[in-house]
């Protein structure tokens, strides 16, 4: 048993685009999440999950690839009040919610029940310890951030909390089927 989510992880060219966007914003304390950290949880596991019984229930997502493109910031739980800063989704949100909602109904099976709460897709860009205004570092325009991609692999991944911060590692992948 390990603590596991299943996400989404943009290509390189992408995170080059999320990298230059983060580092321009002014955060103060925050600590920022890493290259290696960023992807787009559709659904965190818990500290309990047989990794190997959550990929054969993964195997055959009939979800079809499509394009997303990563566009807008904000801040859970607001702007005013932030404990975590996000990048969010410009394009390509219904792709997103889809596939949450297919890997929810496939491991509520295994215990692994969806948040209560709606699936926002993002990508966290930074969490803070006290909760802060982070409205005038959130105005900077991010619209469109990075080109549009096309969203073929769902990952399951392992999580490790470390003093230096969470270390991810893919255990599984699966391919989703060409829209067509």
């Amino acid at each position: 048993m390990t603590r596991a989510f299943v996400a989404i992880r943009p290509p390189d060219a992408v995170l080059e685009e999320v990298d230059a966007l983060s580092a321009s914003l002014d955060l103060g304390g925050a600590r920022r999440t890493t290259r290696d950290q960023w992807h787009v949880t559709l659904q965190f596991l818990g500290n309990s999950a047989d990794v190997d019984a959550v990929a054969d229930a993964l195997t055959d997502v009939r979800v079809p690839a499509a394009s997303a493109r990563f566009g807008g910031l904000g801040a859970f739980p607001s702007n005013k009040r932030a404990r975590v800063v996000w990048l969010g989704v410009a394009q390509g949100a219904e792709l997103f919610d889809a596939l949450a909602r297919e890997v929810g109904e496939r491991l509520t099976p295994l215990g692994h029940v969806p948040e209560a709460r709606a699936y926002h897709a993002h990508l966290t860009l930074a969490r803070l310890k006290t909760p802060a205004d982070v409205r005038a570092a959130l105005a900077a325009d991010a619209a469109a951030v990075g080109d549009a991609w096309l969203v073929d692999e769902v990952i399951l991944y392992e999580s490790r909390v470390r003093r230096t911060g969470a270390e991810y590692t893919p255990v599984a992948s699966v391919s989703l089927a060409p829209r067509g």
